[in-house]
Parts: C-alpha cells; structure tokens; sequence
C-alpha cells in the first residue's frame, strides 16, 4: 500500500496530535522512544502533509495504546 498524508488518514488533524502525544507517554525502550521522535519532527516540519505509511501508522497506533 501506498503512504497517505495525515490529513488523509485522520478526520481532524487533533486526532493526530493526541496519538502521538499518547504515544511519546507510552513508547518503551530506545526503538520505540526513537520512532515516536522521530514523527513528531516529522509533523513539525511537514504538519498535515506528513507521509506515513501504513505499517508507520499502525506501529503508531499500537504504540499509543499500550
């Protein structure tokens, strides 16, 4: 599959916000902490036009709701 913009992905952009807030609170270990960091740079520079591909996306999501 192809990657898609956050805005694509999320109805509202504050959706995405919070995912990676809760994933920044519940990333464990080095891996996690430092994919976590590096999309939330990639949000700030890029904001809703931020590519994720779809493992991205969901190796997100599981991280936020550990």
């Amino acid at each position: 599959m192809a990657s898609s913009t956050v805005e694509e992905l999320y109805d509202r952009i504050e959706e995405f916000q919070a995912l990676l807030a809760a994933a920044e609170l519940h990333a464990s270990g080095a891996w996690e902490e430092e994919f976590v960091a590096d999309m939330k740079g990639r949000f700030k520079r890029h904001g809703p036009r931020t590519m994720l591909s779809p493992h991205q996306q969901t190796k997100l999501e599981q991280i936020g709701k550990h």
